[in-house]
C-alpha cells in the first residue's frame, strides 16, 4: 500500500478548509517548546511558511505548558484579541477546549503533533468533508433518545438523553475549532446505568496537569454505575483499593465529585493513527488516538466536561435508539450512501474512508 505524505497539504487543509484564512489576515501560532517532547518544531514551521505563502501575516508565539485552563498565559490571551486567528500547536489549547475564551480571533486546536502527522491522511483528508460527517452524525445523535455501549471485556451500559430544557443544564461542546475533526460533542452520562470494564489504565483527561495521573491496570475491574455515579468497583481487592485511592486523591486535589461519570464520546476520523506504543507516552498517545473509531472514552471524576480521569475502551459497539453506529470499533456510519455521495464534491475517493486500526494498542 502506498501511503500519501504531504505536510504542506496538511497545512493548507488546516488554514484554508478548517480556519478559512484570507490574504492579509494575522495568524498567531501558539507553539509549545519542542524540548517538551510533545510537539515538534517542524509542524509549526510548515504551517507558518504556508500561511505566509497564502498572503497572511504569520507569527510564532511561545506557549508554555500550563497547569490547567485557568492558567492560560497572558501573551496568548493578548493574541486572541490582536490576531485574526490563533492556532494552538500546544497542549494549552487542548486544556481550554471546553472553556469560553475572550477575544475576536478564531481559535483552533491542532492535533498535528509533528511533521509526520501533519503530512498523513489524518491531516490531509479534506476538513470540509469531515465537518459534514460530524454535522450529519450530531444531528442524528441529538435526535436519539437512548444509547447503549458494549465492549468485548463485558461493558454494558445504557443511558437516555435529557433535553437541556428538562433538566436546566446545557449540552457541553467544544469552544475551539478542532483540527482534524476528531470527535463529536460529549454525551451526558447523567442517566447512565450498568457496568463498565475499566481496563488498561486510568489516565488524565488532559484538563489539568497533576502528578501520578497515570495508573496502569494489570487486570480489568468492573465499575458499577447507577444514575451516572460510580457505586462500586468489582474485582481484585488490591486493585480496587488502588483505584479508589486514586479517585479519592484526584477528587481531593481539585475539590470535585470523585464518583461522577460525566460523559462519553468516541472517535470518528477513519485515518487517525499513532505509530508508537500507547504507553511510550500515554498523554501524547491519547491526544491523537482519541480521534480513531476504535477508541471510546468516558470522562469521570468531576461533574463537568472533561472531568479529570478518563476510562479507555476499545473496539466497542455503540447503539443509538437501537441502531448500531460503531461495530467492533468500526464507525459504520461512514458507510451511509449519503456520505459516500459527497466524496466526489471534495475530489476524494472511497479509499479515504478505509479505517486505520494502528493506534498503538
Amino acid at each position: 500500500m502506498t501511503l500519501r505524505y504531504d505536510p504542506r497539504e496538511g497545512a493548507r487543509n488546516l488554514l484554508l478548509n478548517c480556519i478559512g484564512v484570507r490574504p492579509g489576515q494575522r495568524i498567531t501560532i501558539a507553539a509549545e517548546d519542542p524540548a517538551e517532547d510533545f510537539y515538534d518544531a517542524l509542524a509549526a514551521a510548515c504551517i507558518f511558511e504556508v500561511a505566509e505563502e497564502l498572503g497572511c501575516q504569520a507569527s510564532l508565539l511561545p506557549c508554555p505548558c500550563v497547569s490547567g485552563p485557568e492558567s492560560l498565559p497572558q501573551s496568548v490571551i493578548a493574541a486572541l484579541t490582536e490576531a485574526d486567528h490563533v492556532i494552538f500547536q500546544a497542549r494549552a489549547g487542548d486544556q481550554v477546549r471546553f472553556t469560553e475564551l475572550s477575544g475576536t480571533a478564531s481559535k483552533t486546536m491542532s492535533y498535528a503533533l509533528d511533521i509526520g502527522l501533519l503530512g498523513s491522511e489524518f491531516c490531509t483528508l479534506h476538513h470540509g468533508f469531515m465537518r459534514e460527517v460530524l454535522e450529519q452524525f450530531e444531528a442524528e445523535l441529538n435526535a436519539a433518545k437512548t444509547w447503549r455501549i458494549t465492549c468485548p471485556l463485558g461493558t454494558d451500559v445504557m443511558g437516555t438523553q435529557i433535553p437541556a430544557s428538562h433538566d436546566g443544564g446545557t449540552v457541553e461542546d467544544f469552544t475551539l475549532l478542532l483540527f482534524p475533526v476528531p470527535i463529536f460533542r460529549p454525551v451526558s452520562c447523567a442517566t447512565m446505568n450498568g457496568r463498565v470494564a475499566v481496563a488498561h489504565w486510568l489516565m488524565s483527561t488532559a484538563n489539568h496537569v497533576y502528578e501520578n495521573s497515570f495508573l496502569r491496570l494489570d487486570r480489568p475491574l468492573m465499575a458499577v454505575i447507577e444514575a451516572g455515579r460510580i457505586v462500586d468497583f468489582e474485582g481484585p481487592k488490591d486493585l480496587s483499593l488502588r483505584v479508589r485511592e486514586h479517585y479519592q486523591r484526584v477528587g481531593h486535589l481539585f475539590d470535585i465529585e470523585e464518583n461522577v461519570v460525566h460523559s462519553w464520546h468516541a472517535g470518528i476520523h477513519p485515518k487517525a493513527l499513532y505509530p508508537l506504543n500507547a504507553t511510550s507516552n500515554i498523554e501524547r498517545w491519547g491526544s491523537v488516538a482519541f480521534a480513531n473509531p476504535r477508541y471510546l472514552h468516558f470522562h469521570t471524576c468531576g461533574n463537568y466536561a472533561p472531568g479529570e480521569i478518563a476510562w479507555s475502551l476499545f473496539d466497542t459497539q455503540v447503539e443509538l435508539d437501537g441502531k448500531v453506529y460503531w461495530q467492533t470499533g468500526r464507525f459504520t456510519y461512514l458507510d451511509k450512501p449519503e456520505l459516500r455521495s459527497r466524496l466526489a464534491h471534495y475530489d476524494i475517493d472511497d479509499s479515504a474512508l478505509a479505517q486505520r486500526f494502528d493506534i498503538g494498542i
